[in-house]
């Protein structure tokens, strides 16, 4: 069980109680964007699990990430971060004209429509009674596909919108990092694009960033682990 632990703090007591689950990727977007805004927050399971009666009582939709802010109850990632940015502005993680956050914004969508589902698909791979390499390996070549897309509608300078962190590198953050823990347990040979090493590299080595992958990768290594014995 994860305990309870607090982001950057940048007030005396959380204000806000998140709640997640470690394996997460969406959860951990989220997670990204408190720790850019040095925002701490109160992060729980939910309680009785996602989806039981005891969470939807506080979190109607029963789903994680949700963000509980006073008397406002937030589900879904993307709404999430896009209140975060409006509500604490500091540092800002959306561009200064309207037709580069636009972009930004279709930079992320495509995170949760396209390339999240791909990634989402391999879990069930990850029982060896239920692996099929098959099935693995045109998932592999389906996300390439949409990650050289990416670079075509991208910066990566080195960030996916150019030179500064903003809400297009928080989803793909954690989600390619799933996706390379879950191709190696597999045993399938998968190589990010050489824009994205550089991208994840500079990621990993920020000081806010940094932590919060780094956290999730044990996540997931213990996620994978429980899942060699299914």
């Amino acid at each position: 069980m994860r305990p309870a632990i607090l982001l950057s703090v940048s007030r005396n007591k959380p204000d806000m109680i998140f709640y997640a689950v470690p394996v997460s990727n969406f959860c951990a977007k989220v997670e990204i964007v408190l720790a850019l805004k040095n925002l701490s927050a109160d992060v729980r399971l939910p309680p009785s699990g996602y989806g039981s009666t005891e969470y939807k009582s506080i979190v109607p939709a029963g789903t994680v990430p949700a963000l509980v802010d006073g008397n406002l109850v937030l589900s879904e990632s993307d709404s999430i971060i896009e209140y975060l940015e409006e509500k604490y502005p500091h540092p800002k993680l959306l561009p200064q004209t309207i037709e580069d956050r636009a972009k930004v914004r279709m930079l992320a969508r495509l995170h949760d429509l396209k390339v999240e589902p791909l990634i989402r698909s391999l879990f069930k791979h990850m029982a060896p009674t239920q692996r099929d390499i098959e099935f693995i390996e045109a998932t592999k070549t389906s996300l390439s596909q949409q990650l050289h897309l990416l670079i075509q509608l991208g910066n990566f300078n080195p960030f996916i919108a150019g030179e500064d962190i903003t809400l297009a590198d928080c989803g793909y953050a954690p989600s390619l990092l799933l996706a390379q823990k879950m191709f190696h347990e597999s045993n399938v040979n998968f190589s990010l694009p050489d824009r994205f090493c550089i991208w994840q590299e500079k990621l990993n080595q920020h000081d806010k960033t940094g932590p919060v992958l780094k956290q999730y990768g044990h996540a997931v290594d213990n996620w994978i682990t429980q899942k060699r014995t299914q």
